[in-house]
C-alpha cells in the first residue's frame, strides 16, 4: 500500500545550500544525500533527482573546463606564432 502513512523519511526542514560549483562540492553533496537517504531524512526519489541533476551538472563543468584550456591553447600558439624569433609571420602556418 503507498500512501503519506508508508513514508519511511522524517520530514525536517527545508534545507538550504548554494548549488555546487566544482566536482569536489558535488561529491560532498551526493554523500550527504545518500547518508540522509540512509538515515531517513531524505525520500529516495528526491536523492534520485539530485543524482540526475548532479551528473549533468558534472559534464557542463567538464565541457566548461575544456572550453576553457582550448581558449588558453589557442591563446598560447597565437603568442607563439606572432613573436617567433627570425619569422615574419603573423598567422600559424597551414597543416600540408
Amino acid at each position: 500500500m503507498g500512501g503519506r502513512k508508508n513514508r519511511h523519511y522524517v520530514a525536517a526542514d527545508e534545507v538550504k545550500f548554494d548549488a555546487p560549483s566544482t566536482p569536489a562540492e558535488v561529491r560532498n553533496m551526493l554523500s550527504q544525500a545518500m547518508a540522509d537517504v540512509r538515515a531517513g531524512k531524505l525520500d529516495p526519489k528526491i536523492a534520485n533527482s539530485m543524482t540526475l541533476i548532479a551528473n549533468a551538472l558534472l559534464k557542463a563543468l567538464e565541457l566548461a573546463d575544456l572550453e576553457e584550456r582550448i581558449a588558453r591553447l589557442k591563446e598560447e600558439l597565437q603568442g607563439r606564432f606572432e613573436t617567433s624569433p627570425g619569422s615574419h609571420r603573423t598567422t600559424a602556418p597551414k597543416p600540408s
